[in-house]
């Protein structure tokens, strides 16, 4: 008579559910194993995150104080390091980059109407010859239309009524939110003063193209005169139909080697009649009462990256200096 066989079934079976048991076990350990690394390296990186961000506050603290201590902290020898922003500076474990440039040298894209909504034609010619002497760098295709300018005039005016500059031809016509309402995705137009010049890219006709080609040349801050010793060249050309290219450089060479005091100063340039100096005058200045900067700080701890950008005010009365923009990105 055979032994029965049962037992040895039964202990074959739970040998195999224990080493079943064993293998989910190595499983959940092998995936907990996995998720704790990348969790180490998730806070790892979050940390060399905060300390790049803490290093781009160090640079924007640094260009505040700079700004607080100078009438003019782009012309003060002291800190041409954050003048050309050429300069890689240690700060602890990291470190960072600071670039200081006036915004007052540019075109105040919402200077185009008055404080009374009234179109401001200076200011509109100034924006049109700007576009002229853009365009002469450009192939046909992409050249920037003169539509562009009612197109902002009417993104940042507080009506609904669509501009019409009948001294514009062709492109004289601006568009309200009825235009912007059919794209998709579907939005308003702002009816309200640019907070930044990145806006221009929700206006009608500002291409990618056209905003890489005008974003260095215009502001949303300032007086709205241009101050002559802050001003590209190109802006400066735009001044007047009757500014060429030779007296714009001619400018700016005057002022690297000494800052204009004033700005009948401009009479003693090379190239300088009396009827551009006539046309110009009232349209820019060289020390702008409240000065406005845009500070550009980059912080690096070994491959993680953060960078501030913000635009500040001088307020020379109260001898402070107020942040109006500030935007950080990783």
């Amino acid at each position: 008579m055979s032994p029965p066989t049962r037992p040895y079934r039964q202990n074959g079976f739970v040998l195999i559910v224990v080493l079943g048991m064993v293998l989910l076990l190595a499983a959940l350990l092998f995936a907990f194993h996995r998720t704790t690394l990348a969790s180490l390296a998730a806070a790892e990186s979050f940390q060399q995150s905060e300390r790049a961000l803490n290093c781009a506050r160090a640079g924007l603290s640094a260009a505040i104080a700079a700004i607080a201590d100078t009438n003019d902290v782009t012309g003060d020898p002291r800190y041409k390091v954050l003048r050309t922003g050429e300069e890689e500076l240690a700060v602890g474990d990291g470190t960072l980059r600071v670039t200081v440039t006036e915004e007052s040298g540019r075109l105040n894209v919402n200077a185009l109407k008055d404080k009374n909504g009234q179109l401001n034609r200076q200011r509109i010619d100034q924006l049109l010859r700007l576009i002229d002497l853009l365009n002469r760098r450009k192939d046909a295709a992409d050249r920037i239309g003169y539509g562009v300018v009612a197109a902002i005039i009417d993104w940042i005016d507080a009506d609904d009524d669509v501009t019409l500059l009948p001294f514009v031809d062709p492109g004289g016509r601006g568009v309200e939110s009825e235009y912007y309402l059919t794209l998709a995705p579907a939005y308003r137009g702002k009816n309200a003063p640019m907070d930044t010049v990145e806006e221009l890219q929700w206006v009608k006709g500002v291409t990618p193209e056209a905003f890489a080609a005008l974003r260095d040349l215009l502001t949303t801050a300032g007086s709205g005169r241009i101050n002559i010793n802050a001003a590209p060249a190109l802006v400066i050309e735009s001044l007047s139909e009757h500014m060429d290219a030779t007296l714009a450089r001619m400018i700016v060479q005057r002022r690297q080697i000494k800052p204009f005091e004033t700005v009948a100063e401009l009479r003693d340039v090379p190239g300088m009649t009396d009827n551009i100096y006539m046309a110009v005058k009232d349209a820019v200045e060289v020390k702008p009462e409240n000065p406005c900067y845009r500070v550009v700080s980059r912080g690096r701890v070994e491959d993680r990256t953060c960078e501030i950008e913000a635009v500040v005010q001088r307020n020379t009365g109260a001898g402070n200096v107020d942040i109006l923009l500030y935007r950080q990105s990783n």
